[in-house]
């Protein structure tokens, strides 16, 4: 491995480690895997974490390639948490993608953990970043947000988006973007970005419920700066599951068949909505509040 190669994934490793450490402040939250030791043991960093089981894709491929709906649904209300917890420290993934969730292990099976803040990046710390452009895309092509892909500086909207785009591919099993062929990962990027563009999404979400496409419009349509109203997007996949199911948090169609002792699995704790950093102050609040797009044509609740 390179000298460059060797820096580079060292400062990652030092950036999860940090992330990691304000993410369990103050105290350890469910869904995201817990660091018991970094440091330099003689001429290699290690990380000490968290023991957890297999990946999204993993389990994209015990399915055969795809979920179904309601798999899907589960997924997405459980990442929408996530989502919301991590924007809630101020900080953005820029690198969703299968991979990057996991499942837990043993009486946590269910759980689905957010890993890898290797490329993680503060958004807001005690204002907002300013827009910035002509970047290089960070992250994942085939689940970037369309502004990433245009060099655009990366906020909420766009980790929300990239999830958009990995539950189309969980429910597609394949991406109108993938498999593009192209001489230079400059002219595949540009391919994949022309792609998402042209693609409408009443196409890519075509004979799956409304509701995924709901949520991409909404994502696809958030501003630079603004906050996301996390507990719709939640009901979105929530809709689903009713329609779909119902069916219990451990649903998952991967685990159907698997001798799983009920009793014994940890639940999920009830979702407790985190304060965003640009979240006004309850006494603050009074009767205002920013009321967003909606994709009904009328208007969606505040976020307050």
């Amino acid at each position: 491995m390179k000298f460059e190669d060797v820096h580079a994934r060292t400062a990652q490793l030092e950036q999860e480690a940090m992330t990691m450490g304000l993410l369990r402040t103050p105290v350890q939250p469910q869904g995201f895997s817990e660091c018991f030791y970094f440091g330099r043991e003689g001429r290699y960093q290690c990380m000490v974490m968290e023991l957890l089981s297999r990946s999204l894709e993993d389990c994209v491929q015990i399915c055969k390639g795809k979920f179904n709906p309601l798999s899907t649904a589960l997924v997405g209300e459980q990442l929408i948490c996530r989502l919301e917890y991590l924007h809630s420290k101020g900080i953005v993934h820029r690198d969703i993608k299968p991979e990057n969730f996991m499942c837990g292990a043993g009486p946590k099976v269910h759980h689905l953990y957010m890993i890898d803040f290797g490329l993680s990046k503060r958004y807001y710390d005690k204002n907002h970043v300013v827009m910035r452009d002509k970047l290089s895309l960070t992250g994942t092509a085939r689940y970037a947000s369309i502004n990433a892909h245009k060099g655009l500086e990366q906020s909420r909207r766009d980790d929300l988006e990239a999830v958009g785009h990995m539950l189309l591919y969980f429910l597609r099993g394949v991406l109108p973007w993938s498999g593009l062929d192209a001489t230079t990962k400059e002219e595949k990027y540009r391919k994949i970005r022309q792609k998402k563009e042209d693609t409408p999404l009443s196409e890519l979400c075509e004979k799956f419920p409304k509701e995924f496409k709901d949520y991409l419009e909404y994502a696809r349509n958030l501003d630079f700066q603004e906050r996301p109203n996390y507990k719709w997007c939640r009901a979105l996949f929530a809709e689903v599951r009713e329609k779909e199911g119902p069916c219990e948090d451990h649903g998952f169609e991967w685990l159907a068949g698997q001798k799983i002792d009920v009793d014994s699995l940890v639940p999920l704790n009830p979702w407790t909505t985190p304060r965003q950093p640009d979240e006004p102050d309850q006494a603050a609040k009074g009767s205002g509040g920013r009321r967003g797009w909606c994709i009904c044509g009328g208007k969606m609740p505040r976020n307050d």
